[in-house]
């Protein structure tokens, strides 16, 4: 939804303005229909209480603490509100997000007295949001009575509401004002309650991802007995953040039923800090147990969990005199593994291998599938990159987007000792955009005043990503982050480019390159 434009109408008839805040349905429009509500003419404060209660009643529970700032920033077209006494306030007849928009005015006296009403008139799902907003008021007769209602409503019946404005509860608790802890510990007492339970267990199945949160983590305060069910469920959230949460409970947890079910399932998470917690979890297993986890966990597909499982398996045969030959162990699993694991063991080569082992790693580039020859490609860039330059510019024209990528993240540090022409010729001839994008990458890590001409080169191609990178690179180009200046044949290349180039350059990229490249703009 398109932003409401007040600058363009506010000297326009208030009935055109109203129309048009009607029209956009944008919370945003609310501080500038204010001044209406404080109207003489009954016409038109009825039009512009109408036209209020609808959008306020429409606000996103997130917008609400942005609506309180802006409602309560004093600028022109605030004045009349803000001059409202709360004398007159409480003797018209206002329908409810009316009176909800009074506990967000600059006036403690109308704060207050719109707070009360709200609170005895209107349901809870109304009052509750805009009595967490006063929570922290800093009017003690306002933050009292909106701390004695929000208490009043911490009870089982309306855990599902409360679990609705988690967001809202949130943003509260973090404010310094007062202290709010007490909030959420009786926010996580009505959860657990046995009368809420059915929206504890609704909560964790939730598509929203802060209410699952708080109540995993509410769950995790119930006895043992009856946490088990919550962290079965949490194991299966669609959140991975509540998996991990659930994947820590498991393993603090030495004495849970299913332990070892819910281990194997984490071992096979596609988020690797669940998996690397299901190998911390390992660590307590019997000396066999323990054992096979890590060899299992030097075969993950990410550095992190192999590198812990090396670590521990290293300890381990230090304390036993010997030693474990992980590049042994890592060229025969090459051979003999699966080739869902087959791409780890080439990274874990590529970990623990010596330069000798770069040619058989290179040999599987031609012969593996893309994943697998991507991660040979990386392994080479480890065991011996600088020698192997002209293999990776080759490989910069492979087919297969993900082996052309790795190749350019191997040049890419080196990018100055690779031969420029070469990869210009692939960025400008090439058929496969992302070959042309892979060549981009590296040409733009060379000398800065070489790689705006490549920068300038990309953007009068066709294709976004091309041009994304070309304009990025030219935005952030500062003559001071170069330790030398342009020479005068990098002028000159740079400012015939300019020149020829249609359509032109747009302003503000021309003028980032001649300021880049010392050049006399115009």
């Amino acid at each position: 939804m398109a932003a409401y434009d007040p600058a363009s109408r506010f000297l326009q008839p208030p009935a055109v303005v109203l129309a048009a805040a009607a029209r956009d349905r944008d919370w945003r429009s609310i501080p500038w229909l204010l001044q209406y509500l404080a109207q003489d003419d009954a016409g038109l404060r009825r039009t512009a209480v109408s036209v209020s209660d609808t959008l306020v009643a429409s606000t996103p529970t997130s917008a609400l603490p942005g609506l309180d700032f802006l409602v309560r920033e004093s600028t022109w077209y605030t004045y009349h509100w803000d001059a409202i006494e709360h004398q007159w306030v409480v003797a018209q007849q206002w329908p409810p997000y009316i009176w909800a928009l009074f506990t967000l005015h600059t006036s403690g006296y109308v704060r207050e007295a719109a707070l009360r009403r709200l609170v005895d008139e209107q349901p809870a799902a109304i009052a509750l949001p805009f009595v967490l907003l006063r929570i922290n008021d800093w009017v003690d007769q306002v933050r009292t009575p909106a701390i004695q209602a929000a208490k009043a409503l911490l009870l089982p019946t309306h855990a599902g509401l409360w679990l609705s404005l988690i967001g809202l509860v949130n943003q509260v608790s973090r404010r310094k004002r007062a202290d709010h802890a007490w909030l959420t510990d009786a926010l996580t007492s009505v959860l657990i309650d046995p009368g809420s339970r059915d929206v504890l267990t609704a909560a964790l199945a939730s598509p929203d991802r802060t209410a699952a949160r708080f109540a995993f983590r509410a769950a995790m305060q119930l006895p043992e007995s009856d946490r088990a069910a919550y962290i079965h469920l949490a194991l299966g959230s669609e959140d991975p953040l509540v998996r991990l949460q659930a994947a820590k409970a498991v393993c603090a947890w030495k004495g849970c039923p299913d332990r070892e079910r819910w281990l194997l399932a984490m071992t096979r998470d596609r988020v690797m800090p669940i998996r690397r917690q299901a190998l911390y979890a390992a660590l307590d297993a019997p000396a066999e147990r323990r054992r096979a986890a890590l060899n299992a966990a030097l075969l993950d597909r990410h550095a992190s969990v192999r590198h812990a499982a090396r670590f521990y398996l290293r300890n381990d045969t230090a304390a036993a005199n010997h030693q474990t030959d992980f590049r042994s162990f890592y060229l025969s699993a090459i051979a003999h593994v699966n080739p869902s694991t087959r791409a780890a063991a080439v990274l874990g080569l590529g970990e623990c291998g010596t330069p000798s082992d770069a040619a058989t790693l290179a040999s599987l580039v031609a012969q593996e599938s893309a994943p697998v020859a991507a991660a040979a490609v990386r392994a080479v860039g480890a065991l011996n990159r600088d020698q192997s330059l002209d293999w990776f510019v080759d490989l910069l024209r492979d087919h297969r987007p993900a082996v052309s990528r790795e190749a350019a993240r191997a040049l890419a540090p080196v990018a100055q000792a690779t031969p420029g022409e070469r990869l210009r010729r692939i960025l400008q001839d090439h058929e496969c955009e992302h070959c042309r994008r892979a060549a981009l990458r590296v040409l733009l890590r060379r000398d800065p005043h070489d790689a705006m001409v490549d920068a300038l080169t990309a953007i009068q191609t066709a294709e976004p990503a091309l041009v994304r990178a070309g304009t990025t690179f030219i935005r952030a180009a500062k003559p001071w982050r170069s330790a030398n200046g342009p020479s005068p044949t990098q002028q000159a290349t740079v400012r015939a480019m300019i020149i020829s180039m249609a359509p032109p350059l747009p302003d503000d990229l021309r003028r980032s390159v001649c300021e880049m490249m010392g050049i006399v703009d115009g």
